[in-house]
C-alpha cells in the first residue's frame, strides 16, 4: 500500500498511471495476481479522499480474493490445456487405430475347400491382440494368432514388431517351431519394456485338413467335427516369447475333418467375466460353436463376440478379443 507523496513519486517514474477521467488517489493498494511464481497482473483498490484508507482487514480480504482469483484462472487455463491435449491424443490414437487395422489382413485368403472368418475387438483404441494369414503356396496356409502381455499403445507397438518379425521369418522357414524361436531371439534384443507375447503359429495343409502348429504360451485351438463333437487336442508345452533365451516349444497337429471347424482365440473370449466375476469359460465357447456351427465362419466369430457382450454386460471388453474360425467344407 502506498499513500500521499509516495504515489506522486511512483507516478513520476512512469511505473504507474492515473486512470483516465479520475484524480490522483490518496491511497493505493495493489496485490499481484500470481500464478505459480509468475505475476499475471495486479488487482488494486484506490481511495481518492483519504490516506491510509485501508485497514489490515481490507488488505487481508483483498489478498484472499486475489489468491482465489489466481487459482480459478490457473484451473481454467489447465482445463483448457488438458482439453487441447486430450483432443490431440484422441486424434493420434484414431490414427494409431487405423494404422493397426491396416496391418491386419484386409481380406481372408482363398483356400480351396475352406472358409475363413475373423474378428478382433481391442479393449482400447489400439490393442495387443493380432492374427495373420500367410499364403505359403497353393495348398498350404499359415494361421497365426497372438496376444501381447499388455493393452493400449505399448502393446500395439510390441504387437506391430512381433507381426513384422513373423512375416519376415515366414519367408525363411516353414517350420512353426523354428519361426517362433527366431522371433523370440529378436524380441529379446528389442524388448526394453520387458513385455512378452503368447503366440500360436500353425500351417494348414488344405488337401488333407492337417493343421501342424506350435504354441508359445497361447491357448490351444478348439476343433469340432461335422456332428458338433469336440475333437481331443493334445496340449504340449510352450512358453511365451520375449522373456527367456531358450524357450520350450513343442509341435502338435490335428486334422480338421470334412464339415468340421477350427477355432483360434485369445483369452479375451474365455476369460471375459460378468458382474459376479464368473468367466465365460471353455464350455460356453463349445456351446456357442455347437449352436452356430452351420453359420459362416465370419458369423460364428461375431456370435462369439455377441455372447461375450451378453455375458459380461457393463463389464464387456475388459480385454482384447480375437477369434479366427476355419470351416472345412464337407466332401
Amino acid at each position: 500500500m502506498i499513500v500521499g507523496d509516495e504515489i506522486l513519486e511512483v507516478l513520476s517514474t512512469g511505473n504507474m498511471k492515473v486512470v483516465p477521467g479520475t484524480n490522483i488517489p490518496k491511497t493505493w493498494l495493489g496485490v499481484p495476481l500470481l500464478v505459480g511464481e509468475e505475476a499475471r497482473g495486479i488487482i488494486s483498490l484506490q481511495n481518492l479522499d483519504k490516506e491510509n484508507a485501508f485497514s489490515k482487514a481490507d488488505i487481508d480480504l483483498l489478498m484472499l480474493l486475489v489468491n482465489s482469483m489466481s487459482m480459478s484462472l490457473e484451473n481454467a487455463r489447465l482445463f483448457s490445456e488438458t482439453e487441447r491435449l486430450l483432443k490431440m491424443m484422441e486424434g493420434e490414437m484414431m490414427i494409431a487405430r487405423e494404422t493397426q487395422k491396416s496391418i491386419l489382413p484386409l481380406q481372408t485368403p482363398h483356400c480351396g475347400g475352406y472358409e475363413l472368418g475373423s474378428l478382433i475387438t481391442p479393449a482400447r483404441a489400439v490393442g495387443g491382440d493380432f492374427y495373420d494369414f500367410i499364403r505359403l503356396n497353393r495348398e498350404r496356409l499359415s494361421l497365426i494368432i497372438g496376444d501381447v502381455s499388455d493393452k493400449g499403445l505399448p502393446a500395439a507397438l510390441f504387437m506391430a514388431l512381433t507381426f513384422s518379425l513373423l512375416r519376415s521369418e515366414t519367408e525363411h522357414s516353414d517350420d512353426p517351431r523354428q519361426i517362433l524361436r527366431n522371433v523370440n531371439r529378436y524380441l529379446l534384443k528389442m524388448n526394453a519394456l520387458g513385455m512378452y507375447v503368447t503366440l500360436l503359429y500353425g500351417i494348414l495343409d488344405c488337401p488333407t485338413g492337417l493343421f501342424k502348429y506350435s504354441r508359445a504360451g497361447h491357448l490351444p485351438p478348439i476343433v469340432m467335427d461335422d456332428q458338433g463333437n469336440m475333437i481331443r487336442i493334445e496340449v504340449g508345452e510352450g512358453q511365451a516369447l520375449g522373456l527367456l533365451e531358450e524357450v520350450i516349444l513343442t509341435m502338435k497337429e490335428v486334422v480338421i475333418p470334412p464339415g468340421g471347424l477350427l477355432l483360434l482365440f485369445s483369452d479375451g473370449l474365455n476369460e471375459a467375466v460378468d458382474a459376479q466375476g464368473v468367466e465365460f469359460g471353455f464350455e460356453r465357447i463349445k456351446q456357442e460353436l455347437y449352436i452356430h456351427r452351420a453359420e459362416s465362419a465370419a458369423e460364428i466369430c461375431l456370435k462369439l463376440w455377441e455372447a461375450v457382450v451378453s455375458h459380461s454386460g457393463e463389464e464387456a471388453n475388459q480385454d482384447d478379443f480375437t477369434a479366427v474360425v476355419v470351416k472345412r467344407h464337407p466332401f
